[in-house]
């Protein structure tokens, strides 16, 4: 049988081992390890104190001893990728997409008010076009943002395996999976957000900045009181910047510093969301037919001069 050195999985599964004995020893409350019936005896000497150089080594014969541990391990963090980047593409292209729509809106309503532009049939047809692709858009970023979630899920769903094989307590593990991939997910999702929205909503994007930033600085402390801590304040800060404060300007002018994202609505009625897609790739659909028939055009123009 080919051996996981062979398969160049080593480097791997060594990185993945120093991530999870990290984890392990922040999280571990007892310092001496039960022991584990699949390793031998005699690895784990010295257990009264946690030896990191030893546990490491024993994971390196035990991979040598189940070719399949390994293969598991770069499976699962394969599976995880794929799944987080088809997710990052899908959260980025919605939101540019609704960024887009936003400039579009904005430049508009400059050129009425300063009686550049009128008011007409076209630009309620505009602003129609402008609904439909914006309605599905709270919709697919939270399921990229889901996807995001179990992405991140199997990549850290083997950290539990290394820390049973090293004897560290593997419990604290599941926080790991479940709590950390959701804390790391807002940190993700608010820094492209912050990425996307820069270069038209300056200051809302210093405030997705700032969720990310202080996430990313209390999320390796591990520190479940602190995360709690920033997840309420994120999210309290969140909805009184983009929801309680707009509704209290909604009759008067918003000063400069509060600014919105556009609609983020999410509809619970099922045919309202159907719908919504629909209409949205009919709308694609069209403005896909009419950039193909402009460059046939255009190309027919050049041929005939």
């Amino acid at each position: 049988m080919m051996r996981v050195r062979k398969l160049g999985l080593q480097p791997l599964l060594l990185s993945i081992a120093i991530l999870a004995l990290a984890a392990g020893v922040v999280n571990a409350q007892d310092p001496t390890p039960a022991p584990d019936p699949e390793v031998k005896e005699g690895e784990m000497e010295d257990r009264g104190v946690f030896n990191p150089r030893l546990a490491i080594a024993n994971l390196v014969a035990y991979q040598d001893e189940h070719v399949e541990f390994a293969a598991s391990i770069a499976t699962w963090i394969t599976i995880g990728t794929i799944l987080l980047i088809l997710a990052l593409i899908l959260f980025i292209f919605s939101e540019i997409q609704a960024v887009l729509v936003v400039r579009d809106q904005d430049f508009r309503r400059t050129m009425l008010k300063q009686s550049y532009m009128d008011e007409g049939a076209s630009l309620d047809e505009l602003i129609d076009y402008e609904n439909k692709t914006m309605a599905p858009r709270p919709i697919i970023s939270l399921f990229a943002v889901c996807l995001m979630y179990i992405g991140l899920a199997c990549i850290f769903y083997p950290l539990c395996d290394i820390l049973n094989v090293v004897g560290l307590p593997s419990a604290p593990c599941v926080l790991i999976v479940t709590f950390g991939s959701f804390f790391t997910v807002i940190c993700i999702a608010s820094f492209w957000m912050f990425v996307c929205w820069s270069c038209t909503r300056s200051w809302a994007a210093l405030v997705f900045l700032a969720i990310s930033l202080t996430g990313q600085l209390l999320l390796p402390t591990g520190n479940p009181l602190l995360l709690l801590l920033w997840l309420v304040i994120s999210l309290g800060g969140g909805v009184g910047y983009f929801y309680w404060a707009p509704e209290l300007y909604r009759d008067r002018e918003r000063p400069s510093w509060l600014q919105t994202v556009g609609d983020f609505t999410i509809s619970t009625d099922v045919q309202t969301i159907l719908d919504s897609l629909r209409d949205k790739a009919e709308v694609d659909a069209e403005q896909l037919k009419r950039s193909v028939r402009a460059k046939a055009g255009l190309a027919d123009s050049k041929a005939t001069v």
